[in-house]
């Protein structure tokens, strides 16, 4: 799903993608991102933060040294349904992932006045709004420990956007992206390893003229599920460009971002009657980020099912 971004630069489109973000949301579905639930339909309601700082023109040819700081929150809602349905031997299921947020954006220009005096300008605006939604179509495959999970997601521009902000709750450039994610869960041991990779192509931002380059994420969990509903362990995501960007509006050359994270995971399933509810807590430190900002992402989830039949019990997603 998209959170998005903000511009990075006061007179020019930011760079290694448009504004440095793409509109896939990384950390979004760890832990369990390889396994799919028993058919009925879900909530996942998850409380989104991000503050990070950087120069989105480490190598630019236009020598941009301005230093872009986000701050998003997020109230990031995830509906899904999984159906009695199979093709090609795995479940079909549906997803609707929107959200509620709001973005601050400040971006700190140096420059060197007509005494050689070193000074800098700062600019700050806020926006808060819808943001762009994401439509998914799921096929889950088990097998014993083992489970599997193929999605295909597009994503639509449905937030407040204006190219003439420096901040945004919508990036404005539709974008499909297809995952797979692959999760070994221990019935006896209780261990958690899951691995989940895709690809997200974007079309063209039609106001901005500016096309990103297709991006490259992997994600990941290492856990310990225990008996009493607790489950602890470490995670992280790996996001790469693929692709130059390009497009009349691309005013700062051919070049590519990346980034790292890694942070805890913990998680609590909990009984409530005949309903179970799952929380999520998951922090991510970002690092060795180039052409994108560097931050700290931090998500506090509650998810169950809406309805379910047979009656089961929901994994923590």
């Amino acid at each position: 799903m998209l959170f998005a971004a903000a511009a990075a630069a006061l007179a020019a489109p930011a760079s290694a993608t448009e504004y440095g973000l793409g509109n896939y949301q990384l950390g979004l579905v760890l832990p369990l991102a390889g396994y799919m639930p028993p058919p009925g339909v879900y909530f996942w309601d998850n409380f989104y933060l991000y503050q990070g700082t950087g120069n989105l023109y480490q190598n630019s040819n236009t020598r941009n040294l301005s230093q872009v700081t986000y701050n998003f929150a997020a109230n990031i809602g995830v509906l899904a349904w999984f159906t009695d349905a199979t093709i090609f031997g795995g479940e079909l299921g549906f997803a609707n992932t929107s959200a509620y947020g709001s973005d601050t954006t400040t971006v700190v220009t140096p420059y060197v006045d007509a005494l050689g005096v070193d000074r800098h300008v700062t600019a700050q605006q806020s926006v808060a709004s819808f943001t762009d939604t994401e439509f998914s179509a799921i096929l889950g495959w088990h097998a014993g420990d083992q489970h599997w999970a193929l999605t295909l997601s597009g994503f639509v521009p449905t937030g407040d956007y204006d190219a003439a902000r420096i901040a945004q709750t919508s990036l404005n450039r539709p974008s499909v992206d297809l995952k797979g994610a692959y999760t070994f869960l221990s019935l006896q041991s209780g261990l958690e390893a899951t691995a989940a990779l895709g690809i997200n192509v974007n079309a063209i931002n039609t106001v901005t003229n500016y096309q990103s380059g297709a991006e490259l994420h992997f994600e990941w969990t290492l856990a310990q599920h225990f008996p009493f509903g607790l489950s602890a362990g470490v995670g992280g995501y790996f996001y790469q460009q693929l692709t130059n960007d390009g497009g009349p509006g691309d005013l700062n050359g051919t070049f590519k971002g990346h980034v790292a994270s890694i942070g805890p995971i913990i998680t609590y399933k909990l009984q409530a009657g005949a309903q179970e509810v799952d929380f999520d807590a998951r922090w991510f430190h970002e690092f060795d980020a180039y052409n994108r900002v560097r931050g700290d992402t931090i998500y506090a989830t509650m998810s169950f099912p809406l309805h379910t039949n047979p009656p089961s019990a929901m994994a923590s997603h």
